[in-house]
């Protein structure tokens, strides 16, 4: 019945009898301006967004969409009205989300109401917005005072967000269908768009505290269903992370502080919501391992917003420098990172992975190039050392007279041109976590005998030192020598051999992994042109049939190397055989063995439509999301957006 009355009373108003039935002068200005602008009133809609302009709007409108979220989610937990609904609106009139559980059949939905619209008088005529935004002031508009058809059915209730006494910043509508309408409900109203100013204001001024410290990194977090969602971050934490800063709309903490099992100890920290102060971790990203002074603390605005944690980080140098000094790589290498689908490398990685779950030595063989240093990176980060030092070394980068030194350190003094402050050696550096002695079959026999009592003894003694340091070092060995050669010559500790190899790992060279190496130099491809910004280069048939021929004396290295060198000089957007012939030159026709058959080319993903390339990325990255994305050259928050709107979440 009240319904039917509605309706009467929108025609009449639309029979001219506005005067009579509108409640303010304001009102029947905005229905005159309306019958002016000759609108369909019985068909009119808001004008749809596309999916950029929303985004883009939402990106815009961040601040508010995080301070409203909580505000209007935890009223709307503890309402007991089912049918309200609560509109955000951006000050320009564009519908940002609706709030409440609204479904296919809800009255708001078959009212065609929803987000990604954009409500103007000229469009629609009178609705709650245009009134609201106009007078700069709380109003309550019933469905028949609504000049379109499509509102007619509710009752709104509307209140501006305000920053300051002459900005409107956006605003709220709660809306209830007609039946229920109660004036109670603009008060509620005015209350949640004051809660929602109230705690804008208060992360302003935070962010005008934060951003005023040049030596403090500061990030304040919004725990919300298992994401860590960043509020506010300043950019001295990317300047003390050392990392580029990404899109900060929709950012989660993840995606700047890798996730387990990188930093480990970091990440049960922030679980258990432990406080901490000034307390020195080192933190893995993207760019690599850097040391930060760290403190830990909760907050929480019991009206406004949710519990949450604040995280501030200052760089530490002495353990920085210390680092950077005296590691030469950090263990950023994953086995998600190993790409190859041959039989024999997917046999490698599975007994790597089990070895990386024993405390035992291993000893990595296989030719120069075939990446021995990512697989103990691998390795390492697969064990229970993950979250403890990865040092490496390699033996053949050192003389005789410091290889010694630069193992176990020395004292000040203990040789001419020794630091007065003497040096800490990488077996110290490495203390309960992997030393990665890479070209072991270089280290001098002398050095040699030292180290086999090292790894029987789990104790050294610095060069001119007397004090005995205990260590716990799991040591990852590699060679691309014959070392059963190298005994029988003399040239190496038989025993050494055998406490160093007690897990045997064998890379196979590129030659012997077939179609892999279509899928290295694909990657590679990708990798070079986003990096020289380079439009998408592809390799011709033939360009295909001789890499799957040729021997790859220098293995996965050369091949990188080869294409990076003819992509920098290479304006076109096809390579083929003619150019990787003549990258070769002599050295081509000194190594090309006998035609030997070319590995099978796998399907060109070239000719993939978009969803399907998202698809073969996380096939190829083992589901692994980063990975993919980093793969198809986008950022994390671009490909989970795209992964939606394949409905691939």
């Amino acid at each position: 019945m009240q319904k039917l009355e509605n309706h009467e009373k929108w025609a009449g108003l639309h029979r001219g009898e506005a005067d009579q039935a509108l409640q303010s002068a304001d009102l029947i200005d905005a229905w005159k301006r309306s019958d002016s602008r000759n609108i369909d009133f019985e068909r009119a809609l808001p004008k749809e967004l596309t999916q950029g302009e929303l985004e883009r709007s939402k990106k815009t409108y961040r601040r508010l969409l995080i301070c409203s979220d909580w505000v209007i989610n935890h009223f709307i937990a503890n309402t007991t009205e089912n049918a309200l609904r609560v509109l955000l609106f951006s000050k320009e009139g564009i519908l940002l989300k609706v709030y409440g559980a609204a479904s296919e059949d809800d009255w708001l939905s078959q009212s065609e109401i929803g987000s990604g619209t954009k409500w103007s008088e000229e469009t629609i005529g009178t609705n709650p917005f245009s009134l609201g935004i106009q007078t700069r002031k709380a109003v309550e508009l019933p469905g028949y005072m609504n000049y379109s058809r499509f509102l007619i059915d509710g009752s709104y209730y509307f209140a501006p967000i305000c920053l300051t006494e002459n900005e409107v910043y956006g605003s709220i509508v709660v809306a209830i269908p007609q039946e229920k309408s109660n004036h109670y409900l603009l008060s509620i109203a005015i209350t949640l768009a004051r809660s929602i100013e109230l705690d804008i204001f208060l992360f302003q001024n935070i962010g005008m505290f934060t951003s005023s410290d040049e030596e403090q990194g500061s990030i304040f977090l919004r725990q919300n269903k298992g994401r860590n969602e960043v509020v506010i971050i300043n950019d001295q934490v990317f300047k003390i992370l050392g990392i580029k800063k990404p899109d900060t709309y929709h950012l989660t903490l993840e995606e700047i502080i890798l996730s387990p099992p990188d930093n480990r100890e970091f990440w049960s920290m922030l679980e258990a919501k432990k406080v901490v102060s000034d307390k020195i971790i080192p933190l893995s990203v993207s760019s690599g391992r850097v040391f930060v002074n760290m403190s830990i603390a909760t907050y929480k605005q019991n009206k406004f917003h949710p519990d949450g944690i604040t995280i501030s980080i200052s760089p530490n140098g002495r353990a920085n420098r210390m680092s950077s000094k005296f590691t030469d790589n950090n263990a950023r290498f994953t086995f998600n990172d190993v790409i190859g689908e041959n039989e024999l490398m997917l046999e490698t990685i599975k007994r790597s992975k089990i070895a990386a779950l024993s405390d035992s030595n291993i000893l990595i063989q296989g030719e120069s190039g075939v990446g021995k240093d990512d697989f103990a990176q691998a390795i390492h980060n697969a064990s229970k050392r993950s979250h403890k030092p990865f040092v490496a070394i390699n033996c053949a980068a050192f003389s005789k007279e410091l290889i010694a030194s630069e193992l176990f350190g020395y004292e000040s003094g203990a040789f001419t041109g020794a630091k007065r402050e003497g040096s800490i050696g990488k077996f110290e550096l490495a203390n309960h976590g992997t030393l990665f002695l890479d070209e072991i079959g270089d280290i001098p026999m002398e050095v040699q005998s030292v180290l086999l009592r090292v790894l029987e003894e789990k104790t050294f003694r610095k060069v001119g030192g007397n004090d005995l340091i205990e260590v716990d070092v799991r040591i990852i060995a590699a060679s691309n020598k014959n070392l059963k050669e190298l005994i029988e010559k003399a040239l190496f500790r038989e025993d050494l051999f055998y406490r160093l190899s007690i897990i045997r790992i064998n890379i196979p060279p590129l030659k012997n992994r077939g179609a892999d190496v279509y899928l290295f130099a694909e990657y590679f491809i990708r990798k070079l042109c986003a990096r020289m910004d380079k439009p998408d280069i592809r390799l011709t048939k033939t360009a295909l049939d001789f890499l799957g021929r040729y021997s790859w004396p220098g293995n996965i290295r050369e091949l990188q190397n080869l294409l990076e060198g003819i992509i920098s000089t290479h304006e076109e957007t096809l390579i083929g055989e003619k150019e990787i012939q003549n990258y070769l030159g002599d050295y081509f026709l000194e190594t090309m063995p006998e035609e030997r058959p070319a590995a099978p080319i796998p399907f060109d993903i070239y000719g993939l439509d978009e969803r399907e390339k998202f698809e073969m990325a996380l096939r190829k990255c083992r589901n692994n999301r980063t990975k993919a994305a980093e793969y198809l050259g986008l950022s994390r928050s671009t490909f989970y957006r795209r992964m939606q709107e394949f409905g691939m979440s």
